[in-house]
């Protein structure tokens, strides 16, 4: 199999990064160890050049921020909302789609969690994050007040797969599958997809979560959403979902946005390709692949065939595609 890829942080302020450094650039088949140039991008960015002028070192990467609580609450005892005060100048950093960060309370870092940027407020430099209370990393930001300080690594830029496709639709229409968790960092795509003057009709699936917080998600960011069931008893996609995916791609939809699990994901991309008159665009959530952040620990990388490896948290590709090489 083919796979055809795109570095989110190609030709941004931390390109190159330490991938190009060490031999490893997804873009440059020359920092790769290539005799030829056989770039994968062609934005009059040369990678290898700009390598060359660092010194044959990588750009700086992305910063340690250390920031105050200034708003804080728990939904249900098992998820908690955070508001968060940036330093001047910073918070314009994390208006892209798809932007996430590593956060943790405690300054060691091997204690950092990834979460998605639910909602920025430029006007007041602050950013707002949802933190599912679960397991020893997240626990600790129970007791998180208002005036404490946590410490923030980022912005990072692939939190979402499909990005273009995402961009790209405007006066169309749109359909958001979410189920549990994976409403909070879909909220950038249905935020997106609503400013490009998209009908943008959203289903929920509350999963482990109560309805009582599917009820306060849906009134926090005013959102008209469905609730119905997504998945039957045997654990395979309900008739309902499938009445709902199959009628969307008959009325011409644009993009299915799906905020759901790999399990799940894979269950539908499998209904669409097997029942869809057509291949529909697709986005989804990515972020439960995320690990380090900079591709080097390799936690998140796929084996796309014997020659190929993906860096999921750093590689944009075509999530038809993306869900073949999930585990």
């Amino acid at each position: 199999m083919k796979v055809y890829t795109k570095c989110s942080n190609y030709a941004s302020e931390t390109c190159p990064c330490v991938l190009a450094e060490s031999g490893h650039c997804i873009v440059c088949s020359m920092c790769s160890g290539e005799d030829f140039c056989n770039c994968s991008d062609t934005v009059s960015f040369c990678v290898l050049q700009e390598l060359k002028n660092n010194g044959g070192r990588a750009k700086d990467q992305h910063h340690i921020m250390k920031c105050t609580v200034t708003y804080e609450t728990i939904y249900d005892d098992v998820t908690k909302l955070i508001r968060v005060s940036i330093p001047d100048g910073h918070v314009k950093d994390f208006v892209n789609l798809g932007s996430f960060v590593f956060v943790r309370v405690y300054e060691n870092t091997f204690y950092d969690v990834p979460i998605s940027v639910l909602y920025e407020d430029i006007y007041h430099d602050s950013i707002e994050l949802m933190i599912q209370l679960q397991g020893v990393k997240t626990k600790c930001f129970r007791d998180l007040k208002a005036g404490d300080t946590i410490f923030l690594r980022g912005p990072y830029l692939n939190g979402i797969q499909g990005l273009g496709p995402i961009s790209r639709l405007r006066d169309g229409k749109a359909l958001v599958i979410c189920r549990g968790i994976g409403l909070f960092p879909s909220l950038h795509a249905i935020f997106e997809l609503k400013k490009n003057n998209n009908q943008v009709e959203i289903y929920l699936d509350g999963g482990s979560f109560s309805r009582n917080l599917i009820r306060v998600a849906k009134d926090l960011y005013e959102l008209d959403a469905n609730e119905i069931s997504f998945l039957d008893p045997e654990g395979n996609i309900s008739p309902k979902l499938c009445r709902v995916i199959d009628d969307a791609i008959k009325d011409d939809v644009g993009l299915i946005h799906l905020g759901v699990s790999d399990y799940l994901l894979k269950k539908i991309i499998g209904h669409i390709e097997t029942s869809s008159e057509r291949k529909v665009a697709l986005s989804c959530i990515n972020n439960t692949h995320m690990c380090c952040g900079e591709g080097i620990c390799g936690a998140c990388t796929r084996n796309a065939d014997a020659k190929r490896i993906v860096h999921l948290c750093k590689e944009q590709m075509d999530v038809y595609e993306y869900s073949k090489i999930l585990v």
